[in-house]
């Protein structure tokens, strides 16, 4: 049998409405003598066990009001149909009533809870509901209102979406100087947009401020809610005003519980000054949270906005085709009917993600060209029924940008000379593009001092915009310019400035959301920086290349960093630590008794615990964040490799074209230019593209250490063919992550420590895996080793981390199924007893990583890797070295069970300590054996 991988990706709509549920709004009242429900005084049961019984919890939330008024209280819609989310026990009884009148209750299951659609009739005041268990009550109620007369405001509201900008205005002043306060605040909201129409963002401004004051007034929460989220909206995106924006907001905090759906989408507008600063980590989450919001109480609009500014946010994580799928799901869900405004930002935000599918893309003409059709249909929009100048610049700015990949310039300049005549005043996001993309016509027309100017432009508008991504594009343009003059090393200064922006714009990115890809779509500094310095200094290009590698690696480093924490600092990193693991084992625990489930049960069980792994694995990227606060983000690699003597080390790294590839040894740096490689191509050649141009340091080596990179991890390098047999037939091959400043921890202090822990088979069904950690655990017994043995059931969770984290165990091998999955490799993972697992998350967050681990399961070494990727990719293999350990020998891929065995028996058999040469050993035993089998999956691994 074979130790296969399982690897199952869930929606991405689905992952965000099942994240996990905000504080939900509960009145809970006691045992009512009114209530029918309650007991009578013949009542067979137990009075005094009744009157100890407790109310049954009771959460309620409530959208679909016309208006939300203090208390709360709801103004009922035009249709007179409002929404209730209502959670409580499956034991309690449950029941809706309009006045005295029951209401059925049907409706949808969502997130443990029930979402109803409630039409009520004419003449009722209030709405109840109650859960009762036990004699015991909990109530929940809310008084309804009448609808809001208002015909002249609702014409006015529909001059001002038509466009017929003076006559609302002419309606609204109308309403503002009338006697009733209520219209009074709602027609100066609706001037206040006007404005905006108009381009008086001032003004604007000032009859929000004087909106939201008569709202509060009023006792109308709803619209100061609405009101406030335009304010911030316009604060944010005319002036780039972040902290006045997010305070526009501060306000709704006390009144979020009387207006659950309002809260919802104040997480979608507190998003938004996160993903404009570039802080993905916070947006996501917000956003994540608004979904999951939205999602209880029916917002199906809201949730398409959401989804759509989430796919933006993978767009620039650099994962465009995830984008892509779920702004389709978007498009699929658009009922007809919809706004003309809606359907134009939904069309212009689907062309600019087939723009960036393109830049992801190796032939890039093809979806450079389906961005077109979408993005003129947007126009169509924009010029027609959706008057909006600003949207209508910006579709006109990705047209521009498909025009001028196209290699259309003269178009692109048309079409970027219409969009400043369309919004003479730009937000900052929108003009660093303008500014870009002139750069670029500026150097593709022979003209790099005129782009040098216009570069040195966006870099100041990006720092006053506080746009890091910004302040990139302008770092690499001045390179790109200075090239161009012929001034290289002012060029490789703005390269290096570039390096050290796209180090700091890491740390936004949050883990398993895409931080590798990420890292990649910004690697065109460290390629043209490598490139430039190739030729003129190697062990610069080196050092360049080295410190873009480790880029992705170096943040998710703790350990090292705490000595120079503080006091107060160490402990909240310890509190937050400790936070994590209490979450993961509590997690871990409630996967026990999974067997007793349904198979519908199990299902919801297992989806609601993959959306708080998510959480969870948020609690661990806050608290890296608390280590790595202050520090300097730029990462430096040391002055050389640390290598043993005889040992040669193979770096590579991709260049404008082609690859960089340097032999580094104790003596010194070689560096070659490489080209493209065809990863299908026959070993042979790969072996001549990537071995042959350094033969002569090869042939004086007798141990060999390969930095790969990106796509190039996929390439077996211990398995090409070197003078007639594998390259592992001459000398032992290890991969090295090369992480800057890195000393083994796992090994630190542990002295003559020999202890080894042996996992085998946790979850029973591979008989191979228990053989072999018999034979292991006899043989490192036999070694005078002591052997901590977790077999089966044994290999909890908690079991496993306690042991892992032992001083005395210096050798941890696993013999049992392993999964890769999930962004990033985040999702990786080493089943355990009781449906635990130990994940990626948890061996990062190991106090201590024992010195060598041997992962005997399928893809125990395997990354992201995949063609055209970028970057250095993480798995469980990858996470033990970061963690500390000194050596990993794992596998690449699905492995057979019988291979797996034969190799790790001859593994502890070879009589070797360094972990190159005892796999070495191992191969070629499995390969005069068995030459058909796939001996080259496992591999050596050492920091």
């Amino acid at each position: 049998m074979r130790r296969r991988r399982a690897l199952r990706i869930a929606g991405l709509g689905a992952a965000l409405l099942g994240a996990a549920l905000l504080g939900a709004m509960a009145l809970v009242s006691g045992g009512d003598a009114r209530d029918p429900a309650a007991p009578s005084a013949g009542d067979a049961r137990d009075p005094a066990a009744l009157a100890a019984s407790p109310p049954p919890p009771l959460e309620v939330e409530f959208a679909g009001c016309g208006a939300v008024h203090a208390g709360p209280a709801c103004a009922l819609p035009d249709d007179r149909a409002i929404r209730l989310w209502i959670k409580a026990p499956q034991d309690a009884r449950v029941a809706v009533a309009a006045d005295a009148t029951p209401v059925p209750l049907d409706g949808a299951p969502v997130q443990g809870g029930l979402l109803v659609r409630i039409p009520v009739p004419a003449g009722a005041g209030v709405l109840s509901v109650t859960a009762e268990r036990n004699g015991a009550r909990a109530a929940f109620r809310l008084p309804l209102l009448p609808p809001l007369a208002a015909p002249a405001l609702k014409e006015a509201e529909a001059l001002r979406r038509q466009g017929r900008l003076d006559e609302a205005s002419s309606a609204l002043d109308a309403l503002a100087s009338g006697p009733d306060p209520a219209l009074q605040a709602l027609a100066i909201g609706k001037l206040a947009r006007v404005d905006l129409a108009r381009g008086r963002i001032p003004e604007a401004i000032a009859r929000f401020e004087a909106s939201i004051r008569a709202h509060r007034a009023a006792g109308r929460l709803s619209d100061e809610f609405l009101d406030r989220f335009a304010l911030s909206y316009t604060l944010l995106y005319n002036g780039r005003r972040f902290a006045e924006a997010r305070a526009a907001l501060d306000p709704l905090a006390p009144l979020e519980a009387s207006h659950p759906e309002g809260r919802a989408l104040k997480l979608y507008y507190a998003a938004l000054p996160s993903f404009e600063s570039g802080d993905l980590r916070a947006a996501l989450r917000q956003l994540d949270a608004s979904a999951a919001a939205g999602g209880r109480l029916g917002l199906s609009d809201h949730r398409r906005h959401v989804l759509q500014k989430r796919a933006e946010g993978l767009q620039a994580l650099g994962r465009p085709l995830q984008a892509q799928a779920l702004l389709r799901e978007v498009q699929a869900s658009m009922p007809a009917g919809s706004p003309p405004c809606e359907h134009a930002a939904l069309l212009n935000n689907i062309g600019w993600s087939a723009l960036q599918v393109a830049w992801a893309s190796a032939s890039p003409g093809r979806p450079v060209a389906d961005a077109e059709a979408p993005l003129e249909a947007a126009l169509a929009l924009y010029g027609g029924p959706c008057p909006r100048p600003a949207e209508r610049a910006n579709a006109l700015t990705n047209l521009a940008l498909a025009k001028l990949d196209a290699g259309q310039t003269a178009r692109a300049r048309a079409l970027l000379d219409e969009a400043r005549r369309t919004d003479a005043s730009p937000d900052a996001g929108v003009a660093i593009y303008w500014l870009d993309m002139e750069g670029r016509i500026a150097l593709d027309s022979g003209d790099p001092a005129g782009a040098l100017r216009l570069y040195q432009r966006l870099a100041r508008l990006a720092e006053a915009g506080a746009l890091p991504e910004g302040r990139y594009r302008a770092a690499l343009g001045r390179g790109q310019a200075l090239e161009a003059l012929g001034q290289p090393d002012r060029a490789l200064a703005a390269y290096e400035a570039a390096e050290a922006l796209r180090s700091e714009l890491s740390q936004l990115a949050p883990l398993g959301e895409g931080r590798g890809a990420f890292l990649g779509r910004l690697e065109e500094s460290a390629r043209r920086c490598v490139d430039l310095l190739l030729g003129r200094d190697p062990g610069r290009a080196l050092a360049a290349a080295r410190r873009s590698r480790a880029l992705a690696l170096a943040a998710l480093r703790w350990v090292d960093r705490l000595e120079s924490l503080d006091g107060e600092a160490r402990a909240r990193w310890e509190s937050a630590l400790a936070a994590y693991r209490r979450e993961r084992a509590a997690l871990d625990e409630e996967g026990r008794d999974d067997w007793r489930l349904s198979s519908d049960e199990l299902d919801a069980a297992r989806a609601a615990r993959a959306a708080r792994s998510r959480s969870i694995r948020a609690l661990f990227d806050e608290a890296l964040l608390l280590v790595r606060r202050g520090e300097p983000a730029a990462v430096e690699p040391g002055e050389a490799p640390l290598l043993d003597q005889g040992e040669l080390m193979l770096v590579f790294h991709p260049l404008r074209e082609g690859w960089a590839g340097f032999a580094v040894t104790r003596d010194g740096v070689a560096a070659r230019r490489l080209p493209a490689l065809d990863l299908a191509a026959p070993a042979g050649e790969l072996a001549a593209r990537l071995l042959a141009p350094f033969e002569v340091a090869l042939r004086a080596a007798g141990r060999l250490r390969v930095a790969p990179y990106g796509e190039l991890d996929l390439i077996d390098v211990h398995a090409l063919p070197w003078d007639g047999a594998p390259l592992v037939a001459r000398m032992p091959v290890v991969y090295g992550l090369d992480l800057p400043g890195r000393a083994a921890r796992g090994a630190a202090g542990a002295g003559a420590a020999r202890g080894a822990l042996v996992v085998a088979d946790p979850q029973r069904d591979l008989p191979a895996a228990r053989r072999e950690a018999d034979a292991v655990a006899s043989a490192l017994e036999g070694q005078g080793r002591a052997v901590e043995r977790l077999s089966g059931g044994l290999a909890t969770h908690a079991a496993v981390v306690g042991a892992l984290e032992q001083p005395g165990i210096a050798l941890f091998h696993y013999a049992g199924h392993g999964f890769f999955g999930g962004v990033d490799g985040w999702d990786s993972s080493l089943p355990l007893a009781g449906g635990g697992k130990l994940a990626v998350s948890d061996i990062l967050a190991l106090r201590r990583a024992p010195a060598q681990v041997v992962l005997s399961g399928c893809d125990t070494a395997r990354t992201g890797a995949a063609p055209g990727a970028r970057g250095l990719g993480l798995g469980l293999a990858q996470a033990f070295l970061v963690a500390g350990a000194g050596s990993v020998i794992a596998a690449t891929r699905p492995v057979d069970d019988a291979l797996a065995e034969r190799m790790m028996v001859a593994l502890v058999a070879a009589g070797q300590d360094e972990p190159g040469a005892q796999l070495r050993e191992a191969t070629l035993a499995a390969l005069r054996a068995t030459p058909s089998s796939d001996w080259a999956s496992f591999r050596a691994l050492v920091p």
